[in-house]
């Protein structure tokens, strides 16, 4: 097989990308400001012709400075250039672009690419020096690779470094937004308003790690968060390496629904049950939650399946379930130095793609035998998960409550670390028959009317 197209090595080329960037342009024609704010020449990122004819039309349009430029100004300036045929292959790559807003992740795609193959064309241009005079000039070699490598450094520095001066816009539209919500949180709901008022909502680019012994309700808590965060439209890729796609959603199910999860397994359903459990398939199966349920999956397997669900359909949070049971991708000299690799790896992917990763984790013995509520030295494996985590909540319930009586009873949600926040406890109700997290109500006293929560205690 031919590894190459024109002279180009396939590894080094994202055609999907590339139409899908002409995707955005297509069905939202403004972005083009944007695009050549940031990337002057956006045509020397392409390799497909048609992506570059097309991409050629838009700057042609925009230098003219044209008023409008649109689907209709593009197809009427290829058809005067005669090349009409690109009209149906401009609503091929209108189909692979599931929402104009990815058009920066697309970007930043081809961009990557394209400092590659400079990169590699730099070493092959220094090969070809060696090879072509045994009287090449080391001093000169050398000073032509350093004089290549440093202009591409510059390229690629330019894209991450800014003055106050240059941020200065941004810093405002950022205060006009927080002005403009009032109160409202800015990012991605938790399902749960407490803790949405302490954390401001899940935000982008963000680590949350949600960590507990097991039966606390790590896994209850990633489902309300799931699901929470789909009601409101977020597309998100949930990982449960150690819950099948079933088990998850009949959790959801039994949880909006308030069916006895136990019973339904061992198959103890009622009439009225199975009118209930249609009922919460039909609410859950609107809602745009992924599900990987892969058994054995690494991360570099995790990152590139959600770069790929990011190009197909787009994502707006990660949730994996849970960090100590991911499989290794390599040998590590200890299990500190891979759990390390683990987290750094995945705040790395919630950076590059701009979303929120939320990622369970275990606690250590230790914090169960002491009998105390869990701290962040608790965390199991390794130091670098508190060090990579923009947000640490730890799950702690009373050891004298019986969660095996299937009743009710407080669970403390312990924001341990947020970066850019208050720390602090959020005290939740779980309802472990129907493996449900929620608000604690307030209702009122009947001794003296004072609000108190569900299980009676003064608020």
């Amino acid at each position: 097989m031919n590894n190459n197209l024109n002279g180009i090595n396939l590894k080094l080329v994202d055609v999907n990308a590339e139409m899908a960037l002409i995707g955005c342009l297509i069905e939202e024609p403004n972005i083009f400001d944007d695009l050549v704010s940031v990337c002057p020449k956006p045509v020397d990122l392409l390799t497909d012709l048609n992506c570059i004819d097309f991409m050629l039309a838009f700057s042609v349009l925009h230098h003219k400075g044209e008023k409008v430029i649109d689907s209709v100004s593009v197809n009427s300036y290829l058809q005067k250039k005669g090349k009409i045929n690109l009209i149906l292959f401009g609503d091929e790559c209108s189909k692979r672009c599931p929402s104009p807003i990815n058009w920066k992740y697309y970007l930043s795609i081809l961009q990557d690419l394209a400092t590659l193959r400079e990169t590699k064309n730099a070493c092959l241009n220094a090969i070809s020096q060696i090879d072509g005079s045994s009287n090449s000039n080391p001093t000169s070699v050398i000073n032509d690779i350093s004089s290549r490598f440093e202009n591409l450094t510059n390229n690629n520095d330019s894209k991450k470094i800014s003055s106050y001066s240059d941020t200065a816009g941004e810093a405002v539209d950022f205060l006009e937004g927080c002005y403009k919500r009032k109160g409202s949180i800015s990012g991605i709901t938790t399902g749960i308003k407490k803790l949405n008022k302490v954390l401001d909502g899940l935000h982008n680019g963000e680590l949350i790690i949600v960590a507990a012994r097991p039966s606390v309700g790590k896994t209850s808590l990633a489902n309300k968060i799931s699901d929470s965060a789909a009601a409101e439209g977020k597309n998100v890729l949930f990982f449960s390496i150690e819950m099948s796609r079933p088990q998850i959603m009949l959790r959801s199910i039994c949880a909006h629904s308030e069916l006895n999860y136990r019973q339904i397994l061992d198959g103890e359903v009622s009439p009225k049950d199975f009118t209930r459990i249609n009922e919460g398939v039909h609410k859950i199966s609107k809602l745009p939650v992924y599900v990987d349920d892969s058994p054995s999956i690494s991360v570099p397997e995790i990152r590139a399946k959600t770069k790929r669900f990011k190009r197909s359909h787009g994502v707006d949070l990660v949730v994996i379930d849970y960090l100590q049971i991911v499989t290794a991708h390599k040998k590590f000299e200890t299990r500190a130095l891979e759990i390390a690799d683990y987290t750094k790896c995945l705040k790395s992917l919630a950076r590059e793609l701009n979303i929120p990763v939320v990622c369970l984790s275990q606690l250590s013995r230790e914090s169960a035998r002491a009998e105390r509520k869990p701290r962040l030295s608790d965390l199991r494996d390794s130091g670098a998960i508190e060090q990579d985590a923009d947000v640490v909540i730890l799950l702690h319930r009373d050891h004298s409550v019986d969660n095996f009586q299937n009743q009710p009873y407080p669970l403390s949600l312990i924001v341990a670390k947020q970066r850019n926040g208050p720390v602090g406890d959020v005290d939740v109700e779980f309802v472990p028959q129907y493996t449900k997290i929620k608000d604690v109500g307030l209702i009122p006293s009947a001794i003296d009317g004072s609000p108190r929560d569900s299980f009676g205690y003064p608020t």
